[in-house]
């Protein structure tokens, strides 16, 4: 177990302890209080996880827009907040050779994505509500997730792959024309 890990679980005790305690000092059902507060607790730390369990290329925001149109770093990229919109103009953007990966774990948002005909583009989506729109068509997708993939994803010598996951996202592609 690690340093961070130990020092949770020494948290999670002191807190179920004095749950308990005062439970038998006030006399309540601590029983009652638990359970609600251990799925709090659990959808926090999903939500917020710390930088210590997200790769090094994580960036953390609570609440921002985010537009992306400049040269893509190598390993690729990942994006946690609670809630924003973020714009992405691959036409703009230096991609290297072969895939390029944009991770994005919030909680509700908008993501735009512009793709000229030259880069293959990959969406992977899950959250209980994901709305896609592409090039005008709309796709709701309740508990379902959503996959798109760019006609010519395969052939293609630069891909853009954007995984996201979040309880609400609403998609927008906007595709060059495909061959």
């Amino acid at each position: 177990m690690t340093k961070r890990g130990q020092q949770l679980l020494a948290i999670f005790l002191i807190v179920l302890g004095a749950l308990y305690l005062a439970a038998n000092i006030f006399n309540f059902d601590a029983g009652e209080l638990f359970w609600p507060l251990v799925f709090i607790a659990v959808g926090t730390i999903l939500i917020f996880r710390p930088r210590a369990i997200a790769p090094d290329n994580a960036e953390h925001y609570f609440a921002r827009d985010i537009t992306l149109d400049r040269e893509w770093p190598a390993g690729g990229k990942e994006v946690r907040m609670f809630a924003g919109d973020i714009d992405i103009d691959l036409s703009r953007m230096e991609l290297h050779p072969g895939e390029n990966y944009y991770s994005v774990r919030f909680f509700a948002g908008d993501i735009t994505v512009d793709v000229p005909a030259e880069v293959g583009l990959r969406v992977e989506s899950t959250g209980f509500v994901v709305e896609a729109k592409v090039n005008g068509e709309t796709s709701s997708n309740v508990m379902t997730g959503y996959t798109y993939q760019s006609v010519n994803f395969d052939t293609a010598e630069k891909k853009f792959i954007l995984n996201t996951a979040a309880f609400a996202v609403d998609l927008k592609i906007r595709t060059g024309s495909m061959a």
